[in-house]
């Protein structure tokens, strides 16, 4: 559902726009008001769920999810939308770390935690390409507001169930809840930069709106880094920013999201611009990527079983820079089959072959108590490297347009841009590839980490 949010609304945009009286350049805010909130609060989300306890948090952020999107589907005006978007990103910021956690908390055996890392990074990987078949099919059938609607019942049902199926997860680690005041700084730092950069489409990077924003943020993030060293209680745990094996992982998600979600928006304005693609098509051309997706997730799974996830790591990002490397050659009557399908098919291999390793890398042997935090700081990676991805290779793919000055763009101007866009996600992908590759081997089998700090925890719970 979170996920989906990301992507759904894409399709809808025309239609919210048409009803609603959106300029061209304020109807973007309907997607960047969930991002921002979504990626300025998932750290303070990651705590709450350790400090509150996963259930009541997971519960509680559900049901305001919920909430926010029939608000949003409701929604009689332009600002009002805006505004409940805001809220549902806010509500996916905590819902998203305190279903990880409650998921980590929740099987404790090696192999179950192994298949459930698995379920996970492959519904995480379905869900962006499920947005765009999903928003295709309620905006041609039914109403832009079907978007939003939809998850009223669904997060009802999820209630439900959670409530029946998951009855321990709601325990909670009482402990000192860390100072407002870092909570404070590293969102208001999250949410400058990230404010900063999905506005440089229409006012350039060297804008002072861009500029000062993107300044402020960083002297909030130094603040906040002062704070957390000198604090008792930080947000978060000293003790998880000492492990190499979870930066690194950490800064791998921020890179590999910066590559792989801009592909979405690129291959979509191919598919629509370019290709003459309706919303639906254009979803259903993502089916072949979804698929790749799951099946690479369930080998990891099999692998992580007996392996370490390092090759995976190596190998995942290594493929999909590939597969974007092939993309990087579409041209303005390139058949789908011949040339779009098989690189996205390459890519959604290498994606599926890297999500459940990297999740397991970055959560494995944290203390029960820290794996809401734990949780956020890798969807925080991801969030905030996929806003910042998508913002510099839009500019990226809009230089040639802007070339050719006023007036519709050519469509060779916008298939170099594409090219241009693709090819520069390519590199960064491989960038992501020396960054696996400084994993340390000691990251070994994640199964055996994870059997060990569980039973280190149930021994400590039983004294």
């Amino acid at each position: 559902m979170v996920i989906v949010d990301e992507t759904v609304v894409n399709v809808a945009l025309p239609a919210i726009g048409r009803d609603l009286g959106f300029s061209q350049r304020a109807l973007s805010w309907v997607s960047n008001g969930y991002l921002i909130a979504f990626g300025g609060f998932l750290l303070v989300g990651g705590r709450a769920a350790d400090l509150l306890g996963r259930g009541r948090t997971f519960s509680a952020s559900l049901l305001g999810f919920g909430l926010a999107s029939l608000a949003c589907g409701l929604a009689p005006s332009g600002p009002l939308l805006v505004g409940a978007r805001a809220v549902q990103g806010t509500a996916a910021a905590v819902l998203s770390p305190s279903a990880l956690a409650t998921l980590l908390a929740t099987f404790h055996g090696p192999a179950e935690r192994t298949r459930a890392l698995g379920a996970w990074a492959a519904l995480a990987g379905l869900g962006a390409t499920t947005g765009l078949v999903l928003g295709g099919t309620l905006v041609d059938l039914l109403s832009w507001r079907w978007v939003f609607l939809i998850n009223v019942p669904s997060s009802l049902a999820v209630l439900a169930a959670f409530r029946s199926l998951a009855p321990a997860a709601g325990e909670g680690h009482p402990r000192p809840a860390p100072g407002l005041g870092g909570a404070l700084l590293v969102t208001g730092a999250l949410v400058l930069v990230a404010f900063s950069v999905v506005g440089t489409p229409e006012h350039g990077w060297g804008a002072p709106r861009t500029l000062a924003g993107i300044l402020a943020g960083g002297l909030l993030a130094v603040a906040f880094v002062v704070r957390e060293r000198a604090a008792a209680e930080p947000l978060v745990p000293k003790a998880l920013l000492r492990i190499r094996r979870i930066v690194l992982g950490n800064v791998l998600a921020f890179v590999m999201a910066g590559g792989l979600f801009a592909m979405f928006y690129i291959t979509t304005l191919y598919m629509q611009t370019v290709l003459g693609y309706s919303a639906l098509r254009t979803g259903l051309s993502y089916l072949p990527f979804s698929a790749a997706v799951g099946a690479a997730s369930a080998a990891a799974t099999a692998w992580l079983k007996r392996g370490s996830p390092r090759p995976l790591l190596v190998a995942g990002p290594l493929v999909a820079a590939a597969g974007l490397r092939l993309m990087s050659g579409l041209g303005v009557g390139s058949p789908y089959a011949a040339r779009l399908l098989p690189a996205l098919v390459i890519a959604g291999i290498g994606l599926g072959l890297a999500l459940v390793p990297l999740a397991a890398v970055v959560t494995a042997g944290v203390e029960s108590r820290d794996t809401g935090v734990a949780s956020g700081l890798l969807t925080t990676s991801q969030q905030v490297g996929a806003v910042l991805g998508i913002a510099v290779l839009a500019a990226v793919a809009g230089r040639p347009v802007a070339a050719t000055g006023e007036g519709p763009p050519p469509a060779e101007a916008l298939v170099a841009g594409y090219r241009d866009a693709l090819g520069l996600e390519a590199v960064v992908l491989l960038c992501a590839v020396a960054l696996a590759l400084a994993i340390p081997r000691a990251a070994g089998r994640i199964s055996r980490q994870v059997h060990d700090s569980m039973q280190h925890t149930e021994r400590g719970a039983t004294t």
